[in-house]
């Protein structure tokens, strides 16, 4: 006599049915949590740095980047998606064309701070940016597209008297070049005016010792100050 057949229901058992439930509710409960949650990214970046150099990643010349405090007080997460990527594109530039001696970027809690040699930008006693050099500024400017907050553009020179008659002072020198790169960001990178600041100091902020040849070519230089906070209202208005 043949053995009868099992007859089973059709469908999913419905202890299967209460199963997915529950890892569907477990799923968005932990998705609440991720959303909730607060990253401290001081940490976190500290860790991914470990670990790309565990793997052999991490390739970064401290002398052309340096990461001090990495946290961005008040830029949201497109803004700083759009930071860490132009910061990126600039190192691997810098890299590229082997200028770690001649340009410097610090990220700090503050904001972005860009050092560059006036040779690179400027023939001796002259204000006009070389061409070859627009590729440079461009990717330093992309690093503004992030946050709407005021660029401040600094002229430094050395104390080598000047012995042009364009210029009556390093002070003029320094003004005028800073001008230029201002007047750089406005027509090409497209940054608002209202956003730029240039600032002369001329010889009278030096970084190194003007008694030698290496320490004046220190001194000749242009920095760029890209705050993440805003700068206080006018107290005027």
């Amino acid at each position: 006599m043949a053995k009868d057949k099992c007859e089973c229901p059709a469908g999913a058992p419905a202890w299967l049915t209460t199963f997915s439930d529950l890892m569907s509710l477990l799923l968005c409960f932990f998705v609440l949590l991720v959303s909730m949650s607060r990253i401290i990214e001081r940490d976190f970046f500290v860790a991914a740095g470990s670990l790309r150099g565990a793997f052999g990643l991490m390739k970064d010349d401290p002398a052309i980047v340096r990461l001090e405090n990495i946290p961005l007080p008040t830029l949201k997460n497109i803004q700083r998606a759009i930071v860490d990527k132009s910061i990126s594109s600039l190192q691997d530039f810098i890299r590229f064309r082997r200028l770690g001696s001649d340009v410097k970027v610090v990220v700090s809690d503050k904001g972005v701070a860009l050092s560059i040699s006036s040779p690179l930008l400027f023939d001796s006693g002259r204000a006009e940016i070389k061409p070859e050099s627009y590729m440079l500024l461009e990717k330093m400017f992309d690093i503004a597209r992030g946050w709407p907050n005021v660029i401040r553009v600094e002229g430094h020179t050395d104390n080598t008297r000047i012995i042009s008659g364009i210029y009556e002072s390093n002070w003029d020198l320094s003004f005028a070049r800073a001008l230029s790169v201002v007047q750089f960001a406005v027509q090409f990178s497209k940054i608002h005016p209202s956003r730029l600041a240039p600032v002369a100091y001329g010889e009278y902020r030096p970084v190194a010792d003007n008694l030698t040849e290496e320490g004046r070519a220190k001194n000749r230089r242009i920095e760029i100050f890209m705050e993440y906070k805003k700068e206080n209202e006018d107290p005027f208005k």
